[in-house]
C-alpha cells in the first residue's frame, strides 16, 4: 500500500490542538512539568472553548495541551486558549501542522518561529519544531531540513524544550528516501540527534494496511539515533467509528521497556469524540489513562514486583481488544495465551524469557465472535506460577 499523506489531515479544521497528559499535582507549572509518563490526546478545534476546557480538567491525569498552531494564524489569535490552558494544564506548542509545511518559505517559518516565540513562549513548555517531519507532503527534503534547524535552533537558544516528531512508514512509503530511519539518519543534523528533548513517532495503521509494529523494536531503535531524547508514540487515532475503542486501548495500552519511552498517543480525534465530557469515548480515554503501568525505574529495585501474578484483563467485558497485565518479580520464562471454551488456544500473546518488572500486552478480539474466553499464565513451565482468569468478549 502506498500512502502519501496520513488520512487524518484531511479532516482537520483550522486550529488543532495536541493533549500530553503527565502524572503530577494539579497546580504545578511548566517548570515543573513532569516527564515520567505523557499521555495524549488531540483537540482540533477550540471553538466553545469553555466545553474543551472543561473536558481536560475533568480527566484524573493533569493535562499538558499540545496546541498545533494553525497556518497563516497570528500568535495572538491563539492567546486566550494558552491562558486558559495553561492555568490548569501544561504545554506543547506545534509550530506548524505536516500538512501545510510546504506553504511555507524557509524566511516565513522564522518569522512564524519568533513571532510564536515571543508572545506565547512564556507559557509554552515545549516547541515541536517539525511535525511529521519525513512525510512525502512536506516539499522539497532541503527546505523542510532548513525549516526544521532553523527553527530548532530559535527555541533552542532561547532556552525552551524541543521536539520532533517523525512519522513512522514502514511499508507504506512511495519513495523509499522518505522511509523513517533512512530519513532520519541521513538529514537530521547531529546536534539535532542529541539536543532534542523529545521524539514523538506519528502512526495511522490504518494507512499502512493494518501493520502491527513491534514498538519495542522501534523505540529502541530511535533511542539509538537520539540518545538524549524522551521518547513516544506522538499521533495516532481512526475515523472509522467501529475501532475507536479498539484503537484507544491498543495505543494506550503499549508496553515498552525503554529508559526513556514516556508514552504519548495523542488521540487525534479527542475533539470530536470527547467534547463535551459527556460523550462515551471521554470515559474510554479516561479509563485507559487510568489503566496505563508506569515503567518501573531500574536504579528504584523497591519498585519491583514481590510475587507472581496475572492481573484481571482491563477493560471486562471488552468489545474488540483489551489490555491484558502480568507482574514477575525475578527473570523468567513466561508464556500467556487465550483459550475459548472448548480449550482451543485462540491466541498465545507472550511466549518468552523476561525480566523481573510489570508488564501489559495488548488482546485483539476483533476477528473472534462474541462470548466467555480464558486467559493462562504459565511461570518457568508451571513450576513458579500459573493462573487462568476469565474474559467476556462482547460485540
Amino acid at each position: 500500500m502506498v500512502v502519501l499523506q496520513p488520512l487524518k489531515k484531511h479532516m482537520k479544521k483550522p486550529i488543532i490542538l495536541y493533549i500530553i497528559f503527565a502524572s503530577l499535582l494539579f497546580g504545578i507549572k511548566a517548570s515543573a512539568y513532569d516527564t515520567t509518563f505523557v499521555y495524549g490526546v488531540t483537540v482540533d478545534d477550540i471553538s466553545g472553548l469553555t466545553n474543551v476546557v472543561n473536558a481536560l480538567n475533568r480527566h484524573d491525569k493533569k493535562v499538558t495541551v499540545r496546541i498545533v498552531f494553525d497556518e497563516w494564524m497570528p500568535a495572538t489569535y491563539y492567546q486566550n486558549a494558552v491562558n486558559q490552558i495553561y492555568d490548569s494544564s501544561y504545554i506543547m506548542g506545534e509550530l506548524l501542522d505536516s500538512y501545510v509545511m510546504s506553504e511555507y518559505s524557509l524566511a516565513q517559518y522564522v518569522a512564524r518561529s519568533n513571532e510564536y516565540l515571543s508572545l506565547l513562549g512564556s507559557k509554552v513548555y515545549i516547541w515541536e519544531i517539525g511535525n511529521e517531519i519525513n512525510g512525502e507532503w512536506l516539499g522539497t527534503t532541503s527546505s523542510v531540513v532548513a525549516k526544521m534547524d532553523t527553527a530548532y535552533k530559535i527555541f533552542k537558544a532561547a532556552g525552551k524544550k524541543t521536539a520532533l516528531t517523525l512519522y513512522y512508514n514502514k511499508d507504506c512509503w512511495e519513495n523509499p528516501l522518505n522511509e523513517m530511519f533512512r530519513w532520519v539518519n541521513t538529514n537530521v543534523p547531529s546536534h539535532m540527534k542529541t539536543g532534542l528533548d523529545y521524539v514523538w513517532l506519528s502512526y495511522w495503521e490504518d494507512d499502512c494496511n493494518g501493520l502491527q509494529p513491534n514498538w519495542q523494536v522501534v523505540i529502541d531503535s530511535v533511542g539509538k539515533i537520539f540518545p538524549n531524547a524522551k521518547i513516544g508514540i506522538g499521533e495516532c487515532g481512526t475515523s472509522d467509528t467501529s475501532k475507536k475503542t479498539l484503537y484507544v486501548n491498543k495505543y494506550y495500552g503499549i508496553q515498552v521497556n525503554h529508559p526513556r519511552y514516556v508514552g504519548g498517543c495523542f488521540w487525534w480525534y479527542y475533539r470530536q469524540d470527547c467534547v463535551p465530557y459527556t460523550k462515551p469515548l471521554w470515559t474510554v480515554i479516561n479509563n485507559a489513562m487510568n489503566n496505563i503501568i508506569l515503567p518501573v525505574s531500574g536504579e528504584n529495585e523497591t519498585e519491583l514486583p514481590t510475587q507472581y501474578m496475572l492481573f484481571q484483563n482491563y477493560p471486562n467485558p471488552f468489545n474488540a481488544g483489551t489490555v491484558i497485565r502480568y507482574q514477575l518479580p525475578m527473570v523468567s520464562d513466561v508464556y500467556i495465551a487465550v483459550y475459548d471454551v472448548s480449550g482451543k488456544n485462540v491466541k498465545t500473546l507472550v511466549n518468552e524469557h523476561k525480566t523481573a518488572g510489570t508488564y501489559s500486552v495488548y488482546f485483539d478480539g476483533s476477528k473472534l465472535p462474541s462470548g466467555t474466553y480464558f486467559m493462562r499464565m504459565i511461570v518457568n513451565e508451571g513450576k513458579e506460577y500459573s493462573s487462568v482468569k476469565t474474559i467476556i468478549l462482547l460485540k
